[in-house]
């Protein structure tokens, strides 16, 4: 998707800053005429030396998983809960395929029989990712203990029988959800498109004293995580959001939401800008007209403001060449992320590692370098990688890019002094 940037010269710089960069560090700015170069995306970012997004030392926040901050997940909307029906909730994006060029990705997530979650299923989720980052990210289960224990963690001090009823069948609600994506990723390897069907979590097992009586519980309570959740926390881990538990538990069902998925973008760009349609069926926003999907957000983002979410510094609306709407999201201080959680990872999970290669081989186009990109991934640790992997894609997105193993490289060498690694 393409959008003429003409209008904001500013966010034309932003874009432009990672490019001179580069380009003057290849000797190649006076044959490089930045200014007559229009983004190919509509998301700009600019590296912030002051305010880095990944700190070796801090409480990093609340983490979450950087597929699932993107894609639509619940329906926050009680009125349409309810009647909702079995339709999947879509999204689509790109990939990059054979030869680097940009594959359509169609997600699809279909509820099970308890339907689609809402509100407190989104809550829920969150918590079981912020329990296995505590176990450490490893192993087939997320041992929560009991139900008390989860509502207990929210600061719900006296729950009642209908909150411990909510949450078993919310857990039902995300044990059923099955995902389908179309052209999930590009194996090069096998050089082939894959097509995946997968599930969040399994099974889930409840202890109790006596065969009676269900309300009362033993602490040993757990879900199974799905081999592909499992996978994803090996490769590239969880990402940071950048605020604390309790800010996210005050904050409102779609300011939870947005704040996820500002999040991700905010983790490689300053700036992010989206057209409001694709904002509408990524988080999602069920309203009747447009016009009522920008007061939702106008609504949903000054409620950020209002409550200080530290990665948010200001909105606005602006209209395209073509006069679609746009939603403009400028970031305060990055989310940071936990160095030495990652990097601890990268050690201990090997196997994990072999994911975090290809993905970095698929973007350079080449596997000459296999050895440097696994001390860069070892080292660095999949919070970094992800990082630069980010970078390098808004660059190619607005320029072209004629050496991307160079240049992701050089991210690579930045952000290592950043955590005051070597890389040789």
């Amino acid at each position: 998707m393409q959008i003429d940037m003409r209008k904001g010269e500013e966010s034309k710089a932003e874009v432009q800053a990672i490019l001179k960069l580069w380009l003057e560090r290849a000797g190649r700015l006076e044959s490089e005429d930045l200014t007559h170069c229009e983004p190919a995306s509509l998301t700009s970012h600019e590296e912030n030396d002051d305010s880095p997004s990944y700190s070796p030392t801090g409480e990093a926040g609340g983490r979450y998983d950087f597929d699932l901050a993107e894609f639509p997940l619940f329906s926050l909307y009680k009125n349409r809960l309810a009647t909702r029906g079995r339709e999947p909730l879509n999204y689509t994006d790109t990939i990059r395929g054979r030869d680097g060029e940009a594959i359509k990705r169609t997600w699809k997530a279909y509820p099970g029989p308890f339907g689609f979650g809402g509100a407190t299923t989104q809550i829920l989720l969150y918590d079981l990712l912020q329990m296995y980052c505590e176990q450490g990210a490893s192993g087939t289960q997320i041992e929560f203990g009991t139900v008390r224990s989860l509502l207990m963690r929210r600061g719900e001090r006296n729950p009642s029988k209908k909150d411990y009823e909510r949450v078993r069948r919310d857990i039902d609600i995300l044990r059923g959800y099955d995902f389908h994506a179309t052209n999930a990723f590009y194996h090069r390897e096998r050089r082939a498109y894959v097509d995946m069907k997968w599930r969040l979590f399994g099974s889930v097992f409840y202890f109790k004293p006596s065969p009676d009586d269900a309300d009362q519980e033993l602490p040993f309570g757990f879900i199974e995580v799905s081999h592909v959740l499992q996978r994803i926390a090996k490769s590239r881990g969880f990402f940071s959001i950048g605020l604390k538990n309790e800010l996210f538990y005050s904050l409102k069902p779609m300011e939870q939401r947005l704040v996820v998925y500002l999040a991700k973008r905010f983790v490689s760009q300053k700036l992010h800008r989206r057209f409001v349609t694709d904002l509408v069926r990524a988080l999602p926003i069920e309203t009747a007209t447009e016009l009522d999907a920008r007061k939702t957000i106008k609504r949903t983002a000054n409620g950020l403001l209002e409550a200080k979410v530290p990665i948010l510094a200001a909105f606005r609306f602006e209209k395209s060449v073509k006069g679609e709407w746009l939603v403009v999201f400028e970031r305060n201080q990055a989310p940071r992320q936990d160095a030495n959680t990652y990097h601890h990872a990268a050690r201990e999970l090997a196997p994990g590692l072999r994911d975090q290669i290809e993905r970095i081989i698929e973007a350079v186009g080449g596997s000459d370098d296999h050895a440097w990109w696994t001390q860069c991934a070892k080292r660095l640790g999949s919070g970094a990688v992800d990082r630069g992997l980010g970078l390098l894609k808004e660059a190619r997105q607005t320029q072209e890019i004629k050496n991307p193993g160079g240049m992701l490289t050089w991210l690579f060498q930045k952000i290592a002094r950043e955590y005051g690694i070597s890389l040789n």
